[in-house]
């Protein structure tokens, strides 16, 4: 017999699992509870060790069933305001408080219960449980665990359900999201006499200027806009970092950028139009200026969109339990693209507010907590039942 739901909760919130930690605290005790309810459990460990990926199934095998999937890891807390420790959960006022109540520790407490429940001799599919690392920093405990099935020769699930905070909306679309760094190699001198050096800081404010461009026309080009609430490909300029005085000629700047392609867009387009001018305009002047100038363009991350094609089978059914005329898309990025892309037709649907996620005294309410099981339940016996 496992615990009670709020009882496994307050197990699951207390482990600090912020991405830049190791998981593999919470990872062994999943083991070992999923262990003792009677699933086939296993572990993927990072490639350094510190962190897992679990997949733990029930039923069958040889044949694809429905994975319940999640992360384990959470965003920091440090610098925010909360009233008490956002490791330990709290309920009060019809909330359950905690870094992780939202996203995602609630949906992976009541994933495990509605398997917890189901009767062992009725599965004619397997259900498989994967929880994950890294999530929050790029998604490369997914991204791992896909790669080791595949190594592995695992059969695949035949479908999934992220439980990201929807409120129990049914999600089948979001953007991807490309992360780039921009290198600013000048002149360093006396400010006193700037046209002896190179000032890192000026072609940064070009660069900003050419991305605000290129977000402009990417808004001239909107598409699906009965799904999302900002309809085109996002720019967004997140670190600005240079100099080192304010009188010396600064020899270096750094800018980090995200873009937010959408699912019908290339995902190198925002990348192609920055290179083209750096490249064309930007490096030629600075290396007139003096040979030792340049600038360096490089991706640090590539996520690619999500798509699933409307009238999919597993999308149907989540509707039809949700109560929802119509699948949407996610206003954040999910590991439903790595899934989706693997050959695993993914829709996002869980418990608890994407408002409340990231943020201090982040909590889910009492009535999406109840209304998990019974929803996971439902999922289970449609997609694996007899």
């Amino acid at each position: 017999m496992g615990m009670e739901l709020i009882e496994l909760e307050r197990r699951l919130i207390g482990f600090d699992t912020v991405s830049r930690n190791s998981n593999l605290e919470m990872a062994d005790f999943l083991e070992g509870y999923l262990g003792g309810l009677g699933l086939r459990v296993e572990l993927y460990p990072s490639e350094d060790g510190r962190k897992a990926n679990l997949l733990a199934t029930l039923g069958p095998s040889d044949v694809g069933g429905l994975m319940l999937a999640g992360h384990m890891d959470v965003v920091p807390v440090e610098g925010q305001a909360w009233d008490a420790d956002p490791f330990t959960l709290r309920a009060e006022d019809g909330r359950y408080y905690g870094r992780g109540t939202a996203d995602m520790k609630s949906f992976i407490a009541q994933a495990i219960h509605a398997v917890e429940q189901l009767p062992r001799d009725s599965l004619k599919l397997p259900v498989h449980l994967a929880f994950t690392y890294d999530e929050e920093v790029g998604c490369g405990g997914a991204e791992r665990l896909m790669t080791l099935l595949r190594e592995r020769e695992h059969v695949l699930p035949k479908c999934a359900v992220i439980g990201e905070p929807t409120g129990f909306q049914v999600f089948r679309l979001h953007k991807g999201i490309t992360i780039a760094q921009v290198s600013i190699t000048g002149v360093e001198g006396h400010s006193g006499k700037p046209e002896l050096g190179v000032n890192a800081t000026y072609p940064a404010v070009r660069i900003i200027d050419k991305l605000i461009e290129v977000e402009a026309e990417r808004k001239r080009h909107r598409s699906m806009e009965e799904y999302f609430q900002f309809p085109y490909t996002t720019v967004n300029v997140g670190m600005i970092n240079g100099g080192t005085a304010v009188n010396i000629i600064p020899n270096r700047c750094e800018i980090a950028f995200e873009y937010r392609t959408m699912p019908t867009e290339d995902t190198m387009y925002v990348y192609r139009q920055l290179e083209g001018y750096i490249s064309e305009v930007l490096r030629p002047e600075l290396k007139q200026r003096d040979e030792r100038a340049d600038v360096e363009l490089r991706i640090l991350n590539r996520l690619m969109p999500m798509e699933l094609p409307a009238g999919s089978e597993i999308e149907r059914i989540a509707l039809e339990l949700t109560g929802h005329s119509e699948a949407t898309a996610a206003p954040y990025y999910t590991e439903g693209a790595i899934y989706n892309e693997a050959g695993i037709p993914t829709v996002i649907c869980g418990p608890g507010d994407i408002d409340q996620a990231h943020r201090p005294n982040e909590f889910i309410t009492r009535e999406q907590m109840e209304q998990g099981v019974p929803f996971l339940a439902g999922l289970i016996a449609k997609v694996c039942g007899p």
